[in-house]
């Protein structure tokens, strides 16, 4: 069978091997103790537990974390195939298994199917007692299997074949085992088309065994030893018309038994055709012995090559060498199915030859052919040559019918064959109903059995004759729930490689029940209704608007009709993405009480999605002192403010402004006088493509050059920057993507302003605040990170104390909180009694006031976790600080807002948000101010 057949052969079965391959056990288990589970469902996690329930999606990553005595079962076509390394070993009583798992396809005789297809190869590295079984290889430019270094290893029924094009030059074995390795098994393999050799054991190994497998069509040798101690060679059929089937050399010794050359198999490329079938070199004559081998090669084609001899017949070959007294030649077509009855090679083997297991390349037990005299030896004189077993034939049985109910389920078989087995011989029915109730044997008439357990079964009916030869087939019985299956659904954004697409919802199924299912569909909420496969474990879906909440419906049916429904919620949000190096998009005049256009190509907000811009406002007022007022594009102007300048003064904040439908937004200069405006986009929020989500932190303050907090002690000279390390500590991970933090400037000796840098990242700085002589100024910034750090630099002719609080960060996990836009609105103005209940009065010195920012003007009434404010202190009488804080929470020892005497000052803020919704404001200052807050948005928990 060449490697196109055999492909073909492997893709139509499992086909309908898949038809039963996600049904769950008979029981509602999480797998076997000791077993990690590998399977291709769409549930399947490579970073999950690998139980039954959630597999690994990849062998490899079983692989990585199987202990000693733990099985991996790999169900079906893993995921993500490729090339797989055995590291880990195990122990001589608790071996490693890795072994596929293929459920018996419906109306399918057991011969016919095949193993699951790993669309890979495997190399043990190192390891020892380790199994390898029942999967499929295809392999190209590498060796299909390695074994390199590695003791005690067993590859058992693995189905290889090389799909390299014919005219391929790289040389490729089946199974290699190199020198450093021992105690090696290869056994029940088909190995075929191998563009080298089908097994080859490299000098230095020794104790391998290589039995009952068959090797078809290589461009080498089926079986290359070379140098090894104490290989036995047993039961193999060697199916080569061109290369040798079987060759021996660099001193070694081997036991040669059993075996049967052919010379039907043809390779694509032959580069020695007129190769012995079986060649043992001068230097290791002396150490082989070969006797009950047959050779069926073609006519005049020499048969042995012995010591540097070649031989044509098995008696020249006996007669010269003593060797191979019970072997056979011209004995026909002596291959798989087709072996004639009455073949020699029929109950003919040596059955204590080294190596050889009780069944054959198929699993069929070693059988009593009553048409055959038995002539073998050995404990089992019944044993046939090569790694096939002569079986008795029958069709397959008749019974088993497919069935489907609610439990408990009665189903009734009546097992029967349409003619006996070409042997004549009794023959015994047994039916298996696959729930583990005993399975019924000597069934001749009518078997009546009831399901109690819901799930789906093989329900199987084998005739076996009286020398243990057998067939079965097999049907689908399908019991049902008493009710619909339980209907549940789970929402939340779509996360991939640690960011977040918070505007695409990911509904996640329950899937332990999805054998029972006819059908699934879900309405999103925002337009049809769409049919998703029962197989699939989750369905996404993107949404346009972002600024509501939408109920999704999912809706299943079993195959039995019944139908059940579950809601669940899902509002679209925005995640985060840096522009780094930031964007000076622009900067120009804006007339007395003018209204600036900035359009999506200058904000860079041009991108599908985007709903909202972090920008950076710096204002140098002209003759008149004002205010400057940021909303989006074709709405009504709000009555907030974001920057506040006096004449001749240059001021800087920052803050999120919602865009309008194309990206827009809008700039009002509320001076009586013409501003000099300078616009920075630092980052954008967006529905519609990948980005961070962020984490509130309690706040903390990490530098303060006043006392030595942070490990700087003094002022910043004139010109110098300092380095501070922010990720690592106070709960800012060492991978943060982005640190939001606070820098205060304070006791300046002269007038400048301060730079903020990514450390290590070029072209990264961007200013974020301007100060006076003696004056304090604070400022909120989002910084990227590289490596944990951030570099402050004093743009001044004098020095100036630095302090730094963090407030959260940019994760990179994709599971933090994500950010819903509002446009801008006060909730805040202690003047007016907005958001204090009514009452008009200052913010008393050292008094609190609580803030209610969940619930109101679009934010969630729960699971806010920071808001996003532009706070403002209104010309204070005095000097003084403002602190933001979680309600429930303790004050930290940070600040917010720094203010000066006359001077209204505002900054944008972070605060987290009490679970109550509420933020705490305090005036450490020690005269009463009156104070706003302006709300730009929130971030909300997914």
């Amino acid at each position: 069978m060449g490697s196109s057949r055999f492909v073909a052969l492997a893709a139509s079965t499992l086909v309908v091997v898949g038809a039963l391959a996600g049904a769950p056990a008979a029981t509602a288990d999480t797998g076997q103790p000791g077993t990690l589970y590998v399977q291709g469902v769409n549930w399947c996690s490579d970073t999950g537990p690998g139980t039954q329930d959630v597999p690994f999606c990849s062998v490899q990553a079983a692989a990585d974390v199987v202990v000693p005595g733990q099985t991996v079962d790999i169900v079906g076509p893993p995921f993500h195939g490729g090339k797989v390394t055995l590291t880990r070993s195990g122990t001589p009583s608790a071996p490693i298994t890795f072994q596929g798992v293929s459920s018996d396809p419906v109306g399918v005789s057991t011969a016919q199917t095949l193993p699951p297809n790993l669309d890979g190869t495997i190399t043990l590295s190192g390891v020892h007692d380790v199994h390898v079984s029942y999967l499929l290889l295809d392999h190209t430019s590498t060796d299909a299997v390695d074994v390199k270094g590695s003791q005690d290893v067993v590859l058992d029924r693995l189905f290889i074949a090389d799909q390299a094009s014919p005219g391929a030059t790289a040389v490729t074995d089946g199974v290699s085992v190199d020198g450093a390795s021992s105690d090696v098994t290869v056994s029940r393999d088909q190995i075929y088309d191998s563009h080298g050799n089908a097994v080859r054991v490299a000098s230095g190994a020794h104790d391998v065994t290589v039995t009952t497998n068959e090797l078809v069509s290589s461009r080498y040798a089926e079986i290359a030893v070379s140098g090894t101690a104490t290989a036995d060679l047993t039961g193999n059929t060697l199916d080569d018309a061109c290369g040798p089937g079987l060759t021996i050399d660099g001193g070694s010794s081997a036991t040669v038994e059993n075996n049967v050359f052919t010379g039907f198999g043809q390779s694509l490329v032959c580069p020695a055709p007129t190769a012995p079938a079986f060649s043992v070199a001068t230097d290791s004559a002396a150490s082989v012995t070969a006797d009950y081998n047959a050779l069926a090669v073609n006519s005049g084609r020499t048969e042995y090559s012995w010591n540097g001899t070649a031989y044509t017949s098995v008696a020249a070959f006996t007669a010269a060498t003593g060797q191979g007294a019970h072997d056979l030649d011209h004995v026909g077509y002596a291959y798989p199915d087709a072996t004639d009855e009455n073949s020699p090679v029929i109950d003919s083997a040596d059955a204590d030859a080294p190596g050889e297991p009780a069944t054959d390349v198929h699993g069929a037990p070693r059988v009593d052919d009553p048409l055959v005299a038995d002539t073998g030896t050995g404990a089992h004189p019944t044993y046939d040559r090569g790694a096939f077993e002569r079986q008795d034939t029958f069709p397959l049985p008749s019974g088993p019918t497919s069935a489907s109910g609610i439990g408990p389920l009665t189903v009734s078989v009546t097992p029967g064959s349409a003619k006996p087995g070409s042997w004549g011989l009794p023959e015994t029915y047994t039916v298996d109903f696959g729930d583990g109730s005993p399975a019924v044997t000597d069934a001749s008439g009518t078997v009546t059995h009831t399901y109690t357990v819901p799930g789906v079964y093989a329900e199987k009916v084998t005739v076996t004759d009286a020398n243990g030869s057998s067939a079965s087939r097999t049907a689908k019985v399908t019991v049902g729930t008493a009710t619909p299956p339980a209907t549940s659904a789970a929402v939340s954004a779509e996360i991939g490689q640690g960011t977040v697409d918070a505007g695409g919802a990911v509904l996640t199924f329950d899937h332990s029940d999805n054998w029972e299912l006819a059908s699934r569909s879900v309405s999103w909420g925002d337009s049809g209704t769409y049919s998703v496969p029962v197989t699939v474990g989750a369905a996404g879906h993107d949404y346009d608007d972002p600024f509501r909440s939408y109920t999704v419906t999912l809706t299943q049916t079993d195959i039995f009709g019944r139908t059940a429904t579950a809601t669940t919620t899902f509002r679209p949000a925005d995640s985060y993405t840096p522009l780094t190096p930031p964007e000076y998009d622009y900067q120009g005049t804006v007339k007395a009480h003018g209204l600036l256009t900035l359009d999506s190509s200058t904000l860079h907000t041009d991108t599908n999605g985007v709903d909202a811009a972090a920008l950076r406002v710096t204002a140098t007022g002209g003759s008149s002192g004002g205010y400057l007022t940021l909303y989006p594009y074709g709405t009504t102007r709000p009555s907030v403010s974001a920057v506040n300048f006096a004449a001749h003064q240059t001021a800087e904040n920052g803050m999120t402004v919602r865009t309008g439908p194309s990206g827009d937004v809008y700039l009002y200069n509320g001076s009586a006088a013409s501003v000099s405006v300078k616009i920075v986009t630092a980052g954008i929020f967006g529905h519609a493509q990948f980005g961070h989500s962020y984490t509130p932190v309690a706040p903390v303050r990490v530098l303060d050059t006043r006392n030595g907090t942070g490990g700087v002690t003094g002022p910043v000279a004139p010109g110098k920057s300092i380095t501070v390390a922010v990720a690592g500590a106070h709960g800012i991970p060492a991978d943060a993507a982005a640190v939001v933090l606070d820098v205060q400037t304070t006791s300046a000796q002269a007038s400048g302003s301060l730079g903020v840098t990514s450390h290590g990242m070029a072209d990264s700085a961007v200013t974020t605040s301007y100060w006076a002589k003696g004056q304090t100024v604070s400022n909120l910034t989002v910084v990227p990170l590289v490596d944990g750090r951030v570099v402050l630099h004093n743009s001044s002719g004098g020095s100036v104390q630095m302090v730094t609080d963090v407030f959260g960060y940019a994760d990179t996990t994709g599971t933090g909180s994500v950010y819903l836009a509002s446009t801008p609105t006060r909730i805040l103005d202690t003047r007016t009694g907005t958001g204090t209940g009514g009452r008009v009065a200052r913010l008393g010195a050292h008094q609190t006031l609580k803030l209610r920012v969940g619930g109101v003007h679009g934010i969630p009434s729960s699971g806010t976790t920071a808001a996003d404010l532009v706070l403002t202190a209104v010309s204070p009488t005095g000097g003084g600080y403002l602190t933001a804080w979680a309600d429930g929470t303790t004050r930290p020892g940070t600040a917010s807002l720094d203010y000066g005497t006359g001077r209204t000052t505002p900054n944008e803020i972070l605060p987290p948000v009490g679970s109550d919704g509420y933020v705490d404001l305090y005036n450490g200052g020690s005269t009463a101010v009156n104070v706003l807050a302006d709300q730009y948005g929130a971030y909300v928990a997914q």
